[in-house]
């Protein structure tokens, strides 16, 4: 990917940077991962303000060495305001958006029967992904996104198909541990639901839909991990084949602002996957932010094109 280059670029060619605990930080968005600049910091000993100062645009933070201190104050606009005692103060300072309640509103009205939960966006050619056979990507929806729903139909959109595809479409219960400082991963659990051997046929492209309703799936209080399954690839004489890679059956993906899609990555010395499926674009931010100080441009950001259409249950 382009931005991982940009990265092994920059730690070629500029020492590692190292942080103490007390001296230099950065500021970090807690939902996005994203690099935050010029946030207001107070220093205080024993409660009295000795320093006050803001964040740096595009660099690390870098705290005096002559002012003594034993707490530090943060505060943005549009932010929660933080205060940390100096020894708890770390290499990433998170500041977490804050959310902005309307005086309460009575609406009579019916909430939509059929509500489509996923992102449609610009699909991005260069990006699109081969069916896989074995669980390298998917798709992670929330627990929240289905509440009071059923899943009626999934829908996602490919390239043009050259040879006959069988796959499976399946649903996994998931749980998200740690977080991008440390590589979020997650834990897939069962098999909520599993499709039937389902075709495409030759020369179909664009978008696909599968009619789920008839399967009642209820996901209330889950997360769960969409996947489409490869399962095998046919000639025109329905005989087994094995295509070239660029003759394969591709999922398209989009641009994405959320962080919700799960991959393996591959180890730049090995070129092997990793073993756990790791947020890709909460680690993109992550990464942006803390060794080049700004935001990755949109077209670092992707996710499968997968929409879940729903309806409110009976």
């Amino acid at each position: 990917m382009k931005y991982l280059l940009l990265l092994l670029l920059l730690l070629l060619l500029f020492p590692i940077i190292t942080f103490s605990q007390s001296k230099k930080f950065i500021p970090i968005d807690e939902d996005t991962m994203e690099f935050i600049s010029e946030v207001n910091f107070i220093l205080y000993y024993k409660n009295n303000p000795v320093y006050e100062s803001i964040t740096n645009k595009d660099s690390v933070t870098r705290l005096p060495n002559n002012i003594d201190f034993d707490s530090i104050r943060f505060y943005k606009l549009n932010f929660k305001e933080i205060g940390l005692k100096k020894t708890y103060l770390k290499e990433v300072v998170l500041l977490s958006k804050k959310i902005f309640e309307l005086d309460e509103v009575v609406v009579f009205g019916i909430e939509k029967k059929e509500l489509i939960i996923g992102e449609k966006s610009r699909f991005i050619k260069k990006q699109s992904k081969p069916f896989a056979k074995n669980l390298n990507y998917g798709l992670l929806f929330r627990e929240f996104e289905f509440k009071n729903r059923l899943i009626n139909k999934i829908i996602f959109f490919v390239e043009k198909v050259k040879h006959k595809t069988t796959y499976k479409i399946k649903f996994y219960s998931a749980d998200e541990s740690g977080s991008p400082i440390t590589n979020q991963t997650l834990q897939l659990g069962k098999v909520l639901f599993e499709s039937p051997i389902l075709t495409l046929v030759k020369n179909t492209k664009n978008k696909i839909e599968i009619d789920l309703a008839k399967y009642h799936i209820n996901l209330d209080n889950k997360n769960i991990f969409v996947t489409i399954e490869l399962q095998e690839y046919y000639d025109e004489n329905n005989i087994q084949i094995q295509p070239k890679v660029e003759n394969k059956t591709k999922l398209k993906f989009q641009l994405s602002k959320k962080t919700n899609y799960y991959a393996k990555m591959s180890d730049s010395y090995t070129k092997q996957l990793t073993k756990e499926l790791i947020n890709m674009n909460a680690q993109i931010n992550y990464d942006f932010a803390f060794h080049l100080f700004e935001k990755p441009h949109k077209s670092n950001l992707i996710a499968p094109a997968i929409l879940l259409e729903t309806t409110l249950k009976d």
